[in-house]
């Protein structure tokens, strides 16, 4: 079973299993979601592929995202999630290449999805082509991080402004099968923790260039299992990263870096 599979079907259990009450607070609150005893059926009239079916399952979508968006609560978005999984499959099924992990990739399509449904207008019309808007928009998100990817892996000289060169250096340009490199930057952490440099920070370096850990796999690993707050995770490290190399450049040429 495929990783977004797997999410899904973990979404859908706790869509399926969720506290009758929340489900509730939707039917009071639309009345889309009013004609509906459960999710199970709102998932059930959401899955029916019918051209004619299309016009109430716009209209049901907006009416769906409309409480994601009122409520805050993680039960709606999870409720599209299932929903769109076909969607989601067949977008993440087109993407070829090697710039990220296929099971990165997975997660990946999956938090696209999660920041479209928080971009996408809720018009309050009763068709407006949802389906096609956040196909659209989750699709513009995944290879737009796909390309940001691809040109941390393979930075232009632009770069050095940004700070990304410094981290290549350190980090892509170390070779991984030389012993002596990765000796020398094992050192080059220690004397940065006696630096003062914190050790939650550098722990991140030492995963993915020490133990040639992806950074996406590291927060899979150590972060918390809400795709949202995963990948504001993920973004935060890479920047903290960008700091640490920094520092440890100082460190390595004896120079001092601006507060």
């Amino acid at each position: 079973m495929s990783t977004l599979k797997l999410l899904i079907e973990q979404l859908r259990q706790q869509v399926l299993h969720a506290p009758s009450s929340v489900f509730e607070h939707g039917r009071n609150q639309h009345p889309l979601l009013a004609v509906h005893p459960d999710a199970a059926a709102v998932l059930a009239t959401l899955a029916d592929e019918r051209e004619a079916s299309y016009p109430a399952r716009d209209a049901l979508a907006n009416a769906l995202l409309s409480m994601h968006r009122t409520t805050k609560t993680p039960f709606w978005s999870s409720v599209l999630a299932v929903a769109f999984f076909p969607m989601l499959s067949r977008l993440r099924n087109r993407i070829v290449g090697d710039v990220v992990p296929r099971d990165e990739l997975d997660q990946l399509v999956l938090a696209s999805f999660w920041s479209a449904l928080s971009e996408i207008p809720v018009t309050g019309r009763g068709s407006d082509r949802l389906p096609m808007r956040l196909r659209q928009r989750t699709q513009r998100l995944v290879f737009q991080s796909l390309r940001h990817e691809r040109e941390q892996q393979h930075p232009s000289l632009d770069d050095d402004q940004r700070g990304d060169e410094l981290e290549r250096v350190i980090g892509a340009r170390v070779d991984r099968s030389n012993f002596e490199d990765r000796v020398e930057l094992a050192h080059l952490l220690e004397r940065a923790a006696a630096d003062g440099v914190p050790r939650a920070s550098l722990e991140v370096l030492a995963a993915t260039t020490l133990r040639s850990e992806l950074l996406r796999n590291y927060v899979t690993r150590v972060g918390p299992i809400d795709v949202e707050e995963s990948e504001r995770l993920y973004e935060r490290l890479k920047r903290q990263r960008t700091r640490v190399v920094q520092r440890l450049r100082s460190i390595a040429t004896g120079k001092t870096l601006p507060n």
